[in-house]
């Protein structure tokens, strides 16, 4: 007989793996389809409750349900397992998208910073150059273009400091980002792929084990039940045939034989007397 304590860790497994996984799944699909969410939301969730108990009803009436139509709910729970499974690879890529596109946006900016850092400090520099080609000669032009240039060069030193601050934000804030993504970006430089790709089989993983285990557990916690069901009432059933199985000629033999068994014994008492 199956244990009681599996019987309630398959009943608290199912529970929590299937409604993790139809939770999922049903978020994965309203992203997928995001112009009728609250309509996705709502027939996913009567699949994924119909799809498991369609397994307890295969695995309960296997040999007495008819071939067609036997045939027929295993498709659909396969298909619902499929689509359950797309589910939730939506809902799992989006989570890490979400972050990819983060990370990609503080790339881009931090790009721009950089860039306009370089075209400020060749402008700082090509003003500072124009004013040194004035020969020393010319000493009053090169003092009055010197001073000319100061504010513009002032203005510019004030927007390099800017960008250097910007520049800093955007690092930070990269760092940040691939604090979340980190053992992602380690597995892919370890194993020498690209972090989308690892994210992909990482996926991929997890969706071919999540929704096909939480129908394995619904499976195992009806067999469980049933054999403890059939269990317990085995020993019940097992006295009432036993009591029913004996003849009655046997009884009346043997109350026959305990009769004759006496008779002598009182009889000599009678002659004892």
């Amino acid at each position: 007989m199956v244990q009681l304590w599996i019987v309630i860790g398959l009943a608290l497994s199912a529970v929590a793996v299937s409604c993790l996984g139809a939770t999922f799944s049903i978020l994965g699909l309203g992203k997928l389809f995001s112009g009728a969410v609250l309509a996705v939301w709502l027939m996913a969730g009567a699949l994924e409750l119909a799809k498991f108990v369609v397994a307890a009803y295969l695995h309960q009436t296997w040999t007495s349900v008819g071939k067609i139509f036997r045939a027929y709910l295993v498709i659909c729970v396969v298909v619902l397992s499929a689509i359950t499974s797309m589910g939730i690879f939506g809902f799992l890529s989006d989570a890490y998208s979400t972050s990819s596109a983060t990370l990609e946006s503080e790339d881009i900016k931090l790009q721009r910073l950089q860039s306009e850092l370089a075209m400020t400090n060749a402008e700082v520099a090509r003003i500072t150059h124009s004013v040194d080609e004035i020969p020393d000669a010319r000493i009053t032009k090169k003092l009055k273009a010197r001073a000319d240039a100061e504010p513009a060069i002032r203005d510019l030193k004030n927007k390099i400091s800017n960008i250097d601050q910007q520049i800093a934000n955007a690092k930070i804030n990269i760092i940040s980002v691939k604090q979340k993504v980190g053992p992602l970006i380690y597995i892919s430089k370890a194993f020498n792929m690209d972090i989308d790709t690892v994210v992909k089989y990482l996926i991929l993983v997890f969706v071919s084990v999540f929704d096909p285990l939480a129908i394995c557990l619904v499976i195992a916690l009806s067999d469980a039940l049933i054999k403890r069901a059939r269990k317990e009432s085995q020993p019940e059933e097992t006295m009432t045939v036993s009591a029913e199985s004996v003849p009655a000629e046997e009884v009346i033999a043997s109350l026959k034989m305990s009769f004759d068994d006496e008779t002598p014994e009182s009889a000599n008492r009678g002659t004892g007397s």
